[in-house]
């Protein structure tokens, strides 16, 4: 026989003022449905949330965001994504709190093209990533990457292998670094 599964959701209290005609207005509707207030509440969001979309054209295609899109059940995944959308006016600190993320990537993506996120990385970190910053901030005149280091450690206190830090950078490649003297003359030709 199997586990009972519990009900360890979390869920959060909203406190709102309602005049007396639309708190009978969702009285109304809570009773019509047959459903609490509370789901009358979350259902009403959910279909205005479905509405709203942002709109984007970055000049080779058009597409559009949503807040499913944003969504992911870590909060720092979360904040993440919705600091990358002008649209949603992010403040400094979320601004501030994405550039040290993009700085010290490896800490928080599977690569440099940060597109995937190492969520068991950021679940660990987050929590405390105002003191990373603070703390490079601090140091990085002597120590540059010392945040780095300390969110390294973080890391292995939670059982986890942090990654190389600071990332070893190659050197170019002739054919990266636009030095391949294999190269034909008739490149140079400009018609």
């Amino acid at each position: 026989m199997g586990r009972p599964v519990s009900k360890n959701t979390k869920s959060e209290a909203l406190t709102i003022r309602l005049d007396p005609k639309t708190r009978f207005i969702l009285d109304y509707m809570a009773r019509f449905r047959g459903q609490t207030i509370t789901t009358v509440v979350e259902r009403a969001i959910l279909a205005a949330a479905a509405n709203t979309v942002i709109s984007r054209s970055d000049g080779y295609d058009d597409h559009e965001i949503t807040w499913q899109n944003l969504w992911d059940v870590s909060e720092g995944v979360r904040a993440l994504e919705v600091s990358k959308v002008a649209e949603l006016i992010p403040t400094f600190e979320e601004e501030r709190r994405l550039a040290f993320v993009r700085t010290h990537w490896p800490f928080f993506f599977t690569g440099e093209s940060k597109r995937s996120y190492l969520n068991h990385y950021v679940d660990v970190l987050w929590p405390r990533i105002d003191e990373f910053i603070q703390l490079h901030e601090d140091i990085k005149h002597e120590d540059y990457y010392g945040a780095g280091k300390a969110m390294a450690e973080a890391l292995k206190n939670a059982k986890l292998q942090p990654p190389k830090w600071p990332v070893e950078r190659s050197a170019p490649t002739p054919e990266k670094s636009g030095g391949n003297f294999s190269r034909d003359p008739d490149d140079d030709i400009p018609f």
